[in-house]
Order: C-alpha cells, then structure tokens, then sequence
C-alpha cells in the first residue's frame, strides 16, 4: 500500500507546502522509507536537470519561440488546450531549470543542500550515532586526512545527533547531524581547497553558511533563523582556533 503522504513528496521537494506542512513533511519522511526514497529520488532528477542545464544552454532564440508559441494559446481549441497542458507543465519546468541565468548557484552548495535534505528524509541519517563528541570524532579518524574539533555542548540549546562521511567533487569530508529545537543542523568539514563558495542568493529554503579555520572549510546547511543556527557556528569556530 502507498503512503498517503506520497503525493506531497514532489511538493516538499519544490518547497512548495507552507511552513507547517512543510514541518510535518520533514518528520513524516523521517520515518517513513517510501517517502524518503521518493524524495532521493525527485532529488536525483533535479540534480541532474541541473547539472544537465550547466552544460547546455539553449539559445535565446528558442527561449523567445518557445513562449511566442504559448502565446499564441487563444487560437488552440479548448480541447487541446486541455491536452497540451501537462506537456506545457513539463515543458516550463525544464526551461525553467536550463534558461536561469547560469553562474549564480556554486554547484558545491547546491550539492551540499542536496545532501542535507536526503539526510532529513533518511531513515537512518547518521552511520554513528551518539551525541558524545568523543565517541563522534574518533569514529572520522582512519577515514580523513585532517582531524577537527567538536565543542562541549553542555548548557547549550544543541544536541550532537552523529556523523558520517560526506563527499563533494570527490572529496571526503566529514558530515555532523545537530539538533536545535525542532530544526536540524547539518555541518560540513572539509579541508579547505583555497576555493570560496557562498550561498546563492535564491536559496531562500535554507540557511547556508561557510568560514575557513586554518586548513579546514566549513559548511552549516539548516533551515533554522539565524538566532539558532550562529551560536552553534561560533561554538565550532571557537574549537577549532588554532
């Protein structure tokens, strides 16, 4: 039997439901593995449209008689108006990832949003799970070439959840699960490539910040405010000072 939630997996994907379905969507997929791997799914596609997008752009020509032909929709019958529709839907959607303007979304970010949303669907997010920064962070020794910090969470509004490994462009890295109230923080370490990547300024479902600590790059990915999220980024900027 099919989850009756399924049909809103597309919705939260696009970041289309309101703020408090969006919530119960976010736990639903927690727990519920056809959910998740729907979601992981939909994720895959958009990432691929995406990357196809980076490498083909079609030529304003055929972006113009593209819509000079929508246009011209008063002079299709009713009929096939109705049947042309969910093409026009498809049609618009690709489009509307292949003819954005280019440069502006830095493809790590994106994938480490990606990343963070497959772990909030995940049944099982973490591959070690404990809230002992001393059991977390051994647990990354052996399978990095750099070590890090974690801070004393004690007294403060976070909880470690775990870790596992991330990877980027190839590149292994460090993934760390908090929680903060009903939010979860994902932070990302890896070591730094002398690269700058900042948040693209349409990402306006998740807060993404980065910050060097001498050779190791950090990532937070959260949907939290900023009054939740930055403690935790000054916590970790503090442990990991030379």
């Amino acid at each position: 039997m099919s989850c009756e939630l399924l049909e809103k997996v597309a919705l939260y994907a696009d970041d289309e439901l309101a703020p408090e379905a969006h919530d119960a969507m976010a736990a639903h997929l927690s727990g519920c593995p056809e959910c998740s791997a729907t979601l992981a799914a939909h994720l895959d596609m958009k990432k691929a449209v995406r990357i196809a997008g980076k490498q083909f752009n079609a030529p304003a020509e055929l972006h113009a008689a593209v819509f000079r032909q929508l246009r011209r929709r008063e002079s299709v019958s009713r009929w096939w108006k109705w049947g042309l529709a969910p093409v026009t839907l498809v049609l618009l959607a690709v489009l509307g990832f292949v003819l954005r303007p280019q440069g502006k979304e830095d493809p790590v970010i994106a994938g480490l949003v990606d990343l963070h949303v497959i772990t909030l669907a995940s049944a099982n997010p973490v591959d070690i799970l404990s809230s002992d920064r001393h059991t977390v962070k051994p647990w990354f020794q052996g399978r990095l070439s750099f070590t890090f910090n974690l801070p004393e969470l004690a007294n403060s509004p976070y909880t470690l959840v775990g870790g596992k490994m991330a990877y980027i462009r190839q590149s292994p890295g460090a993934e760390l699960l908090y929680q903060a109230g009903q939010h979860k923080i994902t932070v990302y370490i890896f070591k730094a490539d002398g690269v700058e990547h900042k948040a693209a300024s349409h990402d306006v479902t998740f807060n993404v910040k980065s910050w060097h600590e001498g050779n190791l790059q950090f990532y937070m990915v959260t949907d939290a405010a900023d009054s939740e999220a930055s403690p935790l980024m000054s916590m970790l900027q503090e442990a990991n000072r030379p």
